[in-house]
């Protein structure tokens, strides 16, 4: 008897390169902040890396008939990530509610005042929760809100996430750039971009 790797482990194998995929367009904004004028070429290549990884799966799956579930793992993996990296209110929402836990534990540092900082780019965060700002650190404004960087151009701008303990005002300091609060997220949660 030919023994032979199921088809689920090759769908599995689609999926886990799918989610490596979503979870780097989430962060885009980081993306872009560390590699500038090279991160369309970085997300191209990872486009092409996924496809070259993906397709031999795809090709074995389909061939042996599970076309619909093969195709439908494929093109969210290619169709979920460029909706994120084009679409700017998408990521900025799902990659907040997908990281929530990791916002609310920053909030609750800066409750604790562990977050005070005279930096021009605020106080660093602690390793595990690096991945929650592009450049790592969180600013405290004048009135209190908490500013996380999202994307900090080069040499100056930022968009990113704020949390506020009361009505947000604005506009503020994106590192240079003018932001206001543009969409709530939920619990004084707030998206910030460039003012209108």
């Amino acid at each position: 008897m030919k023994w032979r790797i199921p088809s689920w482990a090759f769908l599995l194998w689609m999926a886990a390169l799918s989610l490596a995929f979503v979870a780097l367009a989430l962060h885009a904004g980081w993306l872009y902040s560390e590699f500038w004028l090279l991160a369309p070429f970085a997300l191209i290549a990872v486009f092409l890396l996924y496809v070259l990884l993906a397709a031999p799966a795809l090709a074995i799956v389909v061939a042996r008939g599970r076309v619909g579930v093969a195709c439908l793992v494929f093109v969210l993996g290619v169709a979920l990530p460029a909706t994120l990296v084009f679409v700017p209110e998408a990521r900025s929402r799902a990659r907040f509610y997908v990281e929530r836990p990791a916002f609310d534990a920053v909030a609750e540092l800066a409750r604790q005042g562990r977050l005070d900082s005279d930096e021009y780019y605020g106080a660093r965060l602690p390793g595990e929760l690096c991945f929650v700002s592009a450049t790592c650190t969180v600013v405290t404004w004048e009135d209190g809100a908490l500013f996380v960087p999202d994307w900090v151009g080069i040499p100056d701008d930022a968009v990113g996430y704020a949390h506020f303990t009361g009505a947000p005002g604005g506009p503020y300091d994106g590192f240079g750039m003018m932001i206001c609060p543009r969409f709530e997220l939920a619990d004084g949660w707030w998206w910030l971009d460039a003012c209108p």
